[in-house]
């Protein structure tokens, strides 16, 4: 059995069944010959664009993952200073996305309903992280190229990772030759490459993408809420951010566990700094500006948090949510997500408390932390700090992340610095 079926990974091209099928396959397209990464030698004679470049670095525009250069020249206009990086990012997330969903549909329709074997959700963080480095090199001006994410190449160039690496290539020059993004390809080579771009430290100086190829594992696993996270630091600032969120409801989350039946589904957030905060179908819907509630009581408040409580300490957020007098029940989903519901009103506060020893990564709040701030909110630690993004891979922050309006924010502190000294007065006790 090859590796697609073994996985439960049905996808729609011959490319992806590997050997000389696949060989065939390439062979009947000629523009899919597979190129090394990222710096692609010549196309063949036949295959070569009409204009003197010789480099296959000119994008193809695609009706479902838009055209970036058109959405630049659009932010340009209305003065955004990273219109073209705000571009490369949409594209890029909703690329990955595409890969994403169909690997999810395959994960869901074979039953899998956990990490045992964690070979579709790793095939997937893969090739998200690769399509997402591809995109930005192709659509950002050359320069220096720094991304700070999630995986490295190490587990996948030992022996036995082979069919999963065939798996990987194969899947994601599936979703580049499907969505008509690119006219070139990846050999495993390549793919190793690809990934190991993600492989910076971020720090204070110069700029840094910051990725989260999927975040909320679990809830990927589960078929539900999920996302793609991107962020761009500047001089260690978060200065833009995009969530792609494939199963979050368009307009707004209608029930506890973040679906909504009647509506259309696939949401894509992004913020620049400075600009404001807009939400867009992942079809490409015109963009809405979005903007946090404006609740000053938090009795007619609710809060979102993390879905596992693993994650996060739910008897802790139940304490805070007690003392602020909050009476709806928490909205626990998975990812950031929960930061683009709360950025367009969904609800009022965010609140999350990883258990002790947890130590926070920055791709896992760059991204919806900005999205919240540019539609009003306010984003901090317990302790009222701002996060600070410019230290490396890992947020120094003190005991929790914390989210809400303006008016909510000091009865929120309040709330929160209490609940944890009562916390830790207990646990002295034991």
């Amino acid at each position: 059995m090859d590796m697609a079926a073994r996985l439960g990974l049905v996808l729609p091209h011959a490319a992806l069944l590997g050997g000389s099928a696949a060989a065939s396959t390439r062979a009947l397209n000629p523009s899919r010959a597979r190129l090394p990464y990222p710096t692609p030698p010549p196309f063949p004679t036949c295959c070569r664009p009409s204009s003197s470049s010789t480099y296959a670095a000119r994008p193809r525009s695609s009706p479902r993952c838009g055209s970036p250069r058109l959405l630049a020249v659009r932010a340009m206009a209305s003065g955004n200073p990273y219109a073209a990086e705000l571009a490369a990012a949409k594209k890029a997330v909703t690329l990955a996305a595409h890969l994403c969903q169909a690997v999810q549909q395959d994960i869901v329709h074979s039953g899998i309903q956990s990490k045992a074997d964690k070979s579709p959700v790793t095939v997937a963080d893969y090739g998200s992280q690769i399509l997402v480095s591809l995109a930005l090199k192709m659509e950002v001006s050359p320069g220096p190229f720094s991304l700070v994410a999630e995986e490295d190449s190490e587990e996948l160039r030992k022996d036995g990772a082979e069919e999963i690496l065939e798996e990987i290539t194969d899947l994601v020059n599936d979703t580049i030759f499907d969505t008509g993004s690119y006219n070139i390809s990846f050999t495993k080579e390549g793919i190793l490459s690809a990934i190991d771009d993600g492989k910076s430290e971020g720090g204070p100086s110069g700029r840094h993408w910051v990725l989260d190829p999927i975040d909320g594992t679990k809830g990927f696993l589960r078929g539900d809420q999920y996302a793609i996270a991107l962020a761009l630091l500047d001089e260690g600032k978060v200065v833009l951010g995009v969530l792609a969120c494939p199963n979050l409801p368009l307009s707004s989350i209608s029930n506890p566990n973040g679906s909504s039946s009647g509506h259309q589904v696939g949401a894509l957030f992004s913020a620049t700094i400075g600009c404001g905060a807009e939400v867009e179908s992942l079809d490409g819907s015109p963009p809405q500006k979005i903007s946090i509630c404006s609740i000053d009581n938090p009795v007619n408040a609710s809060f979102f948090e993390s879905y596992e409580s693993a994650h996060s300490m739910h008897d802790l957020t139940g304490s805070i949510a007690e003392k602020l007098g909050v009476l709806a029940p928490p909205v626990r989903i998975d990812s950031q997500a929960k930061y683009g519901a709360l950025a367009r009103g969904d609800g009022a506060i965010y609140l999350r408390f990883p258990h002790k020893g947890y130590k926070e990564k920055i791709w896992d709040h760059a991204a919806g932390s900005i999205v919240v701030t540019e539609a009003g909110g306010i984003v901090t630690d317990a302790a009222g700090n701002d996060l600070d993004f410019s230290k490396g891979r890992f947020l120094d922050l003190d005991t929790g992340i914390i989210a809400t309006n303006k008016q909510l924010m000091p009865s929120l502190l309040k709330a929160v610095q209490d609940a944890i000294k009562e916390k830790n007065q207990a646990a002295s006790l034991l």
